[in-house]
């Protein structure tokens, strides 16, 4: 092996050679893919958010219908009605046993 060698004879040549513009077009297609790959990125991220809200506000309006809705609460003036309607259908035995319980009951005596 040489004991004489010398880094500043060897240059600075390149090992491979290129045609003209190669690297300037693979940067420029580089560019192209990732930016059609955000952008693509972009459009399925607002379309999942579309999605979203969209689904959040079917589950609000939903949500309000059931809370807010008055086909769900019944009246209170015919529950009385419906309550002595029922204890006229009772047998006398069983409306006697009734107002004898209601009587005793300590809680609405007080």
């Amino acid at each position: 092996m040489e004991k004489d060698f010398d880094f500043n004879r060897i240059g600075k040549r390149m090992p491979y050679k290129t045609p003209e513009g190669f690297l300037d077009e693979m940067e420029a297609n580089i560019w192209k893919e990732v930016q059609g790959g955000l952008s693509q990125t972009y459009k399925r991220k607002t379309y999942r958010l579309r999605v979203f809200a969209a689904s959040l506000a079917v589950a609000a309006s939903i949500a309000l219908l059931f809370v807010f809705n008055p086909l769900f609460h019944k009246g209170t003036t015919d529950s009385f009605y419906q309550v002595e309607q029922a204890f006229a259908n009772l047998s006398q035995e069983d409306q006697a046993y009734m107002l004898a319980v209601y009587q005793e009951d300590l809680f609405m005596n007080e």
